[in-house]
């Protein structure tokens, strides 16, 4: 207990720390640095204020679906591309399953839908617990909306080009199957008439428009995807039993040690919410198990209290 005391208390003083040279290096440079020194600051108070854990969380990413009606090559693999960078960026800690790795999972090329249409989220997270994931996300290139307006004072107004790009995200937690995060970003660039003609005609947009479309909008979603994942508890899941033994689908990948100790609960349940969609209900604790041996990507353990663990079951680590 006076460790963790002790620990709260010099990560307050770095952060107090940390402040104060960002007013110091403010007032030195003006205000040019004051956008990365912004991102930095908001990284350490994040970092602050995530739950402790030695663990690393595993992220599944879909491929986006493209809406729009652009016939430009692979605009979803290159805007993966560019949001798996800012969200390896945002939390280095965070290890991402996305589209075009080799050992990319087969159970993510798709995403499971319900009869209507809508993404199956119980399905998703089901996907995602035995895949040792602790979150999904998936999302959609949803409208590039070409447009023009008048702009400038009276007679000296001019005629001004706009691209509008808005693309769309989901969070799942793979705990309940619930969103962590659903929300859609903007980013409108001004460009020449020839582009815009370029997009009416051919539902083609300029290489360099879509870099900077593409590249804002992935800033601003892989920071927001970063918040909803790290301020979350590390959990993860029973893969099967064999025998006496408990089969776990992480291991060093994540950080995970021989003799580490995890509580677990049983999270089977499942009840209905608005509009028939179901998710996973948290429940009580059942037992205790202890790591035995761990793999690059798997691990075993051992029942140290409890009777009732079974497949699918979460785990959480026990405090020490």
């Amino acid at each position: 207990m006076f460790q963790r005391v002790k620990f709260f208390a010099v990560k307050v003083h770095l952060v107090v720390g940390f402040l104060f040279l960002l007013l110091c290096l403010v007032s030195i440079t003006g205000c040019s640095t004051v956008s990365s020194i912004e991102k930095s600051t908001k990284r350490m108070v994040r970092d602050f204020r995530a739950p402790d854990s030695d663990l690393k969380k595993r992220v599944g990413i879909l491929l986006f679906e493209n809406k729009t009606t652009l016939v430009n090559k692979d605009v979803e693999k290159k805007f993966i591309g560019d949001l798996s960078e800012t969200i390896a960026s945002s939390c280095p800690n965070i290890l991402l399953e996305k589209p075009g790795d080799s050992d990319y999972p087969d159970a993510l090329a798709g995403v499971p839908r319900t009869r209507f249409g809508w993404i199956d989220n119980l399905a998703l997270a089901g996907i995602g617990r035995q895949l040792g994931l602790n979150a999904i996300v998936t999302g959609a290139l949803m409208t590039v909306t070409p447009n023009k307006r008048k702009q400038g004072f009276w007679w000296l107004k001019d005629t001004h080009y706009f691209v509008q790009v808005r693309i769309a995200t989901e969070v799942y937690d793979t705990e309940t199957g619930a969103k962590l995060l659903d929300e859609s970003f903007v980013h409108e660039i001004e460009v020449d008439e020839m582009d815009l003609e370029l997009i009416l005609a051919n539902s083609e947009m300029n290489a360099s428009i879509v870099d900077e479309a593409f590249w804002t909008i992935a800033e601003e979603m892989g920071e927001k995807i970063c918040n909803a994942i790290i301020f979350q508890p590390w959990k993860g899941f029973i893969a099967s039993v064999d025998s006496d033994k408990f089969l776990l689908n992480f291991g060093e990948n994540i950080g995970l040690r021989i003799g580490d100790l995890f509580e677990v609960f049983d999270s089977s349940s499942i009840f209905e919410g608005l509009e028939g969609h179901r998710f996973f209900k948290p429940g009580a604790k059942t037992g205790e198990i202890k790591i035995t041996a761990v793999y690059p990507a798997s691990a075993e353990a051992i029942i140290v209290s409890g009777d009732d663990i079974r497949p699918g079951f979460c785990l959480q680590p026990k405090e020490q």
